[in-house]
């Protein structure tokens, strides 16, 4: 919370504190946002605009000058306009600051060092982690290295860039998912989804979320696994006759690991994938732009779980299984 506030706090049914003034009203809770790239500058942009303190970890000197120096423009389908007044360079700077959630925004193969990094300087105990990160699984890295009960994530639905300087364009953005696990108090989950949504940012925190992460973590292993091995955007390959092929049989091998998985997935899901997907237009999702840039992709979290989990049911995935070795095949270069 923000210093200066006097008081106690709250606390909700699983025993987790919400913070509190001497009245017993809540208050500003204080984000941490690790990860400068588009989505990271989403979300401080827009909780600084709202009124939240935003202390933010970045890796790269030249960035945290453009981030000190100037303000956060966000445009498009979400708008911010705000001056980051903590940007910071040192893990231990950082953690000293003592956020009380944590937005993970980073490359999900990242996570695992950086949390560890983390919990070496201390973090206090009652910090809560947020994964905002493409893939399966993401937020078991945090219950591994904190605890179920500081683990959360979140399931974007939207497409954004830095188009230049300290500006991000949000090209389409739908309603966003945040976790309501029974290891973490619901009522930290709804203020957190409260202040985003005061923020501008649209989102529900549900029960049911893991269904959104399968869902989602579909469209990205189809469609953008095919942007970054074809290096071409989205609206592109959708256009291609035999990717697009190649999409549907993606998504259908994906929906009969969804059901031994006994992930619930709307009855019409793949035509909705499908309309979802053709809106994609000239959007270059950011697998492709790892392989731009030569680095190590998020596959791991998205064909390749999903392979794995095909093999461990026996479900046959054979698009799938040939997508995610094409992408290893590609990382290995």
């Amino acid at each position: 919370m923000h210093p200066g506030h006097a008081g106690g706090t709250l606390r909700g049914p699983a025993g987790r504190c919400v913070a509190a003034d001497a009245g017993g009203a809540p208050v500003s809770l204080h984000y941490g946002v690790v990860g400068t790239g588009p989505v990271g500058r989403v979300f401080a942009g827009l909780l600084r605009q709202a009124g939240h303190r935003v202390t933010v970890l970045c890796h790269h000197t030249p960035t945290q000058l453009i981030l000190q120096r100037r303000p956060v423009v966000v445009k498009g389908c979400l708008q911010a306009y705000a001056q980051l007044d903590e940007v910071l360079l040192e893990v231990a700077d950082f953690v000293a600051t003592q956020p009380d959630v944590l937005l993970v925004c980073i490359k999900s193969m990242d996570t695992e060092h950086l949390l560890r990094t983390l919990r070496v300087h201390g973090p206090k105990p009652e910090m809560l982690f947020v994964s905002c990160q493409n893939g399966i699984g993401t937020e078991n890295i945090v219950a591994r290295v904190f605890g179920a009960e500081r683990a959360l994530r979140m399931v974007l639905n939207m497409g954004c860039d830095v188009s230049c300087g300290n500006e991000v364009v949000v090209t389409f953005s739908e309603t966003h998912v945040l976790s309501r696990p029974p290891e973490v108090d619901p009522a930290l989950v709804d203020r957190i989804a409260t202040d985003l949504r005061e923020a501008g940012f649209p989102i529900e925190a549900r029960a049911d979320w893991r269904n959104e992460v399968f869902r989602k973590a579909l469209l990205n292993a189809s469609l953008g696994s095919l942007c970054a091995i074809t290096r071409h955007c989205m609206g592109c390959v959708m256009g291609q006759a035999e990717a697009r092929a190649m999409v549907q049989d993606m998504l259908a091998e994906g929906m009969a690991i969804c059901r031994a998985e006994r992930i619930e997935l709307p009855g019409d899901y793949s035509q909705q994938a499908m309309a979802y997907l053709d809106r994609g237009g000239e959007h270059r999702p950011s697998i492709l732009v790892d392989v731009e840039k030569g680095k190590v992709t998020e596959n791991e979290f998205l064909c390749g779980e999903l392979a794995r989990l095909a093999r461990r049911h026996g479900v046959p995935a054979p698009t799938i299984s040939f997508v995610d070795k094409i992408l290893r095949c590609t990382e290995s270069f």
